[in-house]
């Protein structure tokens, strides 16, 4: 980790003209992720036009810049009362990607706990879904969604469900980023009877969003086990046509890969290598079960990863993705939360710590070998903010804090002391939490309040849900005494 910055001198400082910005936010720390394990100590980041115009020293500032507003989260001295929350020390840090949720699904967040993946899905979550999914229930859902993603610092949501021109809306009005996956899959389902029409509504959406500025389309075939190979054929084309992204699970559960076996004779990521389907344009969620050779292929391919290891561990699928050994071969891995209803929240934070603490066993440090050694902190960070942007096709304008980017950054409050490591301490010390969003230079959230919503409106709405789906939820051997 460096403290020093290669920002420009006082002296040469003072021989610049004065450039006009926008505003500029001052922090204890700012982990701009590239240049990689690095921190700028009592600096501040200064935006204009919607972009990051520079990274100066505190102490700097004045002499470069003529800065309509100064937001100063940096830790002051107690006799400077005219600083904002003066008391308190501040991360300023890219914002997160959520590389794979089910943004809707978060009306259905704590429906059916402590059973086995197969129960959760046939008993449950599917019937559930049968009888609720709507364009209001997506709605209401996403919505929720935005809240708690704003709330805990993603500003970028890969999303996969159903009624995705409905999710769209939602991200646009809450000002967050999204790519919204146009979803296909072989059942019929309140949205769409068959695969072509699923299609066919995918390419309208694709038409509809070519020219969004936060807002892109992919394509969402479901799993290999719930398409057949002309969808994915088709999908492969289609990829091609718009020069979009194929967002689908893969290498989910053992079950998944059994079957696939068992029905084709092929494990399922050979199924979409022989299809054409294995490219840079596909993103994969989970791909806890590989072998050596699926991991060689992985590589081969540039097919890039997303790890979801919350949601994996809650529904038991006997597996993580190996990160370390997929990382260590050059592939690109993101975090995603999974939804809500398999993960119970959507806390990059949360997902990214996890991450971390399920790295040191997968990397069998503790062995008597000794193993390989684990993926630090930084690269973590990075597999939150930079890799997402990379797999999305949009790290040369996000995922990071550098001169020219778009300026999507959070401030997370330091809760807990000493800081040694501000990166290290941002990954691992659960008492953190972030209280302030931006996206494009716009604020989303200002003291832990959202600004581009009435919170009291959307949960009185997300109640009303609460109780028509209990109503009918599966009774289990719960006690509520009133």
């Amino acid at each position: 980790m460096e403290n020093n910055s290669n920002t420009t001198d006082t002296t040469a400082a003072n021989a610049l003209a004065i450039v006009d910005a926008d505003f500029a936010v001052v922090a204890k720390w700012i982990i701009p992720v590239i240049p990689e394990n690095t921190v700028y100590e009592n600096h501040c980041l200064v935006v204009k036009d919607e972009k990051i115009l520079d990274i100066v020293r505190f102490s700097d500032l004045e002499m470069r810049y003529n800065v309509k507003n100064v937001i100063n989260l940096k830790e002051m001295n107690s006799d400077n009362s005219s600083s904002v929350n003066s008391t308190s020390e501040y991360i300023l840090a890219p914002g997160f990607f959520n590389m794979h949720s089910h943004s809707a699904m978060s009306l259905l967040r704590g429906y059916a706990d402590d059973v086995s993946l197969h129960d959760w899905l046939t008993k449950f979550i599917w019937p559930a879904e049968a009888q609720y999914v709507s364009e209001e229930f997506v709605k209401v859902g996403t919505e929720l969604a935005c809240l708690e993603m704003i709330k805990t610092g993603t500003t970028y949501c890969n999303d996969m469900y159903f009624y995705p021109e409905v999710a769209a809306k939602v991200y646009e009005s809450f000002g967050m980023r999204a790519t919204v996956a146009a979803p296909i899959i072989k059942f019929p389902t309140v949205y769409a009877k068959t695969e072509a029409e699923y299609i066919e509504k995918g390419i309208t959406l694709i038409e509809n969003y070519r020219n969004n500025s936060k807002i892109k389309i992919s394509l969402g075939p479901h799993a290999v086990y719930t398409i057949t190979d002309e969808a994915y054929i088709k999908v492969k084309e289609l990829s091609e046509k718009y020069n979009i992204k194929i967002h689908t699970h893969l290498h989910e559960t053992c079950h998944e890969v059994s079957e696939e076996i068992k029905a084709v004779g092929k494990r399922p990521i050979d199924r979409l290598r022989d299809l054409s389907v294995l490219s840079p344009s596909l993103i994969a969620a989970h791909m806890t079960q590989l072998t050596k050779e699926d991991i060689d292929l992985t590589a081969k391919s540039g097919i890039h990863v997303v790890h979801c290891p919350e949601s994996n561990l809650k529904l038991g699928v006997k597996g993580v993705s190996p990160v370390h050994k997929l990382l260590k071969l050059g592939i690109n891995v993101s975090i995603g939360t999974d939804s809500a209803a398999s993960n119970d929240d959507l806390d990059m934070l949360g997902e990214m710590r996890t991450a971390a603490y399920i790295d040191k066993l997968s990397s069998n440090t503790h062995t008597p070998e000794g193993g390989e050694s684990v993926t630090p902190s930084y690269k973590m960070l990075a597999m939150s903010t930079i890799n997402g942007a990379k797999a999305l096709g949009v790290d040369d304008k996000l995922g990071s804090l550098q001169i020219g980017k778009l300026a999507d950054f959070i401030a997370v409050k330091v809760s807990s002391h000493p800081v040694y490591d501000p990166i290290s301490h941002l990954v691992y010390v659960g008492t953190n939490h972030v209280t302030d969003v931006w996206v494009s230079g716009k604020q989303l959230l200002r003291n832990s309040r959202l600004t581009t919503v009435n919170e009291n409106q959307l949960k009185s709405k997300v109640i009303e849900y609460q109780h028509k789906i209990n109503s009918t939820r599966p009774k289990t051997n719960l006690k509520i005494i009133n």
